[in-house]
């Protein structure tokens, strides 16, 4: 294999690379239409690229003028694709100019099957071989350039003229970042053009004797396209990353929010076990006092005490669980165990508002995977405006919570918060896990938000809709964890 076929060979895989890649992009983001485009321009130059080198390979004139003839197909390809990168890159280029430009090059590939033996060349007498990259390839010899050839030095120009025009328009109008990518790539796309299409036409006007060579030209396109690519995709990995720090963060305020609505409750919550605490020491303090002390009621008695040590670290460490800032660690976590430190945290804020806490959470449920302190905000949040709703219902004679899990198809697990409040506003509930959507004198309006963001990153749903008989429910689900 000599160097001509190993560098157009590789000049055609390259492009078709190039294809795969922004065509993927496409496919990924449908609004990316300029990668489309681009995609485009790169099959095209991937079959100028393996025509070329069929031209390079022509034993006749007759060949030779085939070859030519098929070479107009991904040219004009290319040349569509360009026009329109330009103007979904860019959002400039004039539509007229683009419209003409693409008309001539309409009317050049059709002429192009009509006439013989192309749209170049009305007759190709004869072949030369030259040396090109030390390598003996077949030019053109002696050949009549066909009367029509000006339709396609006319298009070549103005395609260079909309290009140029595309250019000064970003850096007139555009901001610093527009006329930085405008500089790169359409300076790209005029350096290939510039090259490209000026050894074209000096080809055909028998100007000069040597291969048509389109498509190396292309990979300085190439490289500018790539740095442009890279840059974009670096800059989406950052930006991804500092929206997941800023959710986690606003997750985290939530969580604190929610957290200090029952600061009184757990403050009660601690006080407990520290007052049996308290009691207990000062009875063993009497009894260590006595001439002959109950060791056995000692015992029982230090036993309660650490019974209550247990219990009070446990309420601060679940505490202190919620308000700790850390990225999410999902786990095969239990409903059952998440519902139970929920209640444990809100147990005495239902006793003081007079809330009856149901539940309905049978064996079967399987567990879910997902992080163990994001679901527990999830649970509090909806049970929290589940008390406020009841709360705020003050003629309802029942206050009461109903928590619910089951399975339902697809091997996920539903989770329903239901109350006997008034229910949710009919023009606020398509609007319930807006931002900053609250009916709370002293909301933040972000907690459901923040729910719906947690449970939706969890491949889950979270949805709300008033019960007939009065209040509302909120569900959400969320897949369970595949057996081990």
């Amino acid at each position: 294999m000599n160097a001509v076929v190993i560098l157009w060979a590789g000049v055609a895989g390259t492009a078709l690379t190039l294809a795969g890649v922004h065509g993927f992009l496409w496919l990924l983001d449908r609004r990316t239409s300029a990668n489309l485009a681009f995609c485009l321009v790169a099959i095209g130059v991937a079959g100028i690229s393996m025509t070329e080198l069929g031209m390079m390979h022509a034993a006749s004139p007759a060949e030779y003028g085939t070859w030519v003839r098929w070479f107009h197909v991904p040219n004009f390809l290319a040349i569509v694709g360009l026009i329109t990168f330009v103007r979904l890159q860019f959002g400039t280029g004039r539509p007229w100019l683009a419209t003409t430009i693409i008309l001539l090059r309409s009317v050049l590939l059709v002429l192009n099957f009509v006439l013989h033996p192309n749209a170049n060349w009305s007759e190709i007498s004869s072949l030369r071989t030259v040396t090109f990259f030390g390598e003996p390839v077949s030019v053109v010899g002696s050949a009549v350039v066909q009367p029509f050839q000006w339709v396609a030095t006319l298009a070549n120009l103005l395609f260079i003229v909309y290009v140029v025009d595309a250019f000064v328009q970003v850096l007139r109008h555009g901001d610093r970042e527009q006329r930085r990518k405008a500089m790169i790539i359409c300076g790209g796309i005029l350096a290939f053009l510039a090259v490209a299409i000026l050894e074209s036409q000096l080809v055909v006007w028998g100007v000069v004797r040597m291969p048509v060579i389109i498509g190396p030209p292309f990979l300085i396109l190439m490289v500018a396209i790539t740095y442009e690519i890279s840059r974009e995709i670096v800059g989406s990995a950052r930006t991804a990353l500092e929206a997941q720090g800023l959710r986690n963060d606003l997750a985290h305020v939530a969580r604190v929010n929610t957290m200090s609505q029952l600061s009184a409750s757990l403050a009660h919550e601690i006080n407990q076990p520290l007052t049996s605490i308290l009691l207990n020491a000062q009875a063993a303090q009497k009894m260590l006092e006595s001439e002959q002390p109950d060791l056995v009621e000692i015992r029982a008695i230090l036993a309660d005490i650490a019974t209550d040590d247990r219990r009070a670290a446990s309420i601060i460490e679940r505490a202190r669980e919620l308000l700790r800032n850390k990225a999410a660690v999902p786990d095969v976590v239990s409903i059952h165990a998440i519902a139970k430190e929920v209640f444990a945290l809100v147990r005495t804020d239902a006793i003081d508002r007079r809330i009856s806490l149901e539940t309905s959470l049978p064996d079967d449920v399987p567990p879910v995977r997902a992080d163990r302190v994001q679901l527990s905000q999830v649970l509090l949040n909806l049970v929290m405006n589940a008390f406020d709703a009841v709360s705020a219902a003050a003629d309802r004679e029942q206050h009461r919570i109903r928590v619910a899990a089951r399975n339902i198809p697809g091997h996920r697990v539903e989770v329903a918060v239901a109350d006997s409040g008034s229910g949710i506003p009919a023009e606020l509930l398509p609007r319930v896990f807006d931002a900053f959507v609250t009916t709370k004198p002293a909301g933040l309006g972000i907690g459901l938000s923040v729910a719906r963001d947690i449970v939706e990153r969890h491949d889950g749903r979270l949805w709300a809709e008033n019960n007939p008989e009065g209040g509302a429910t909120f569900r959400f689900t969320l897949p369970a964890a595949q057996a081990s």
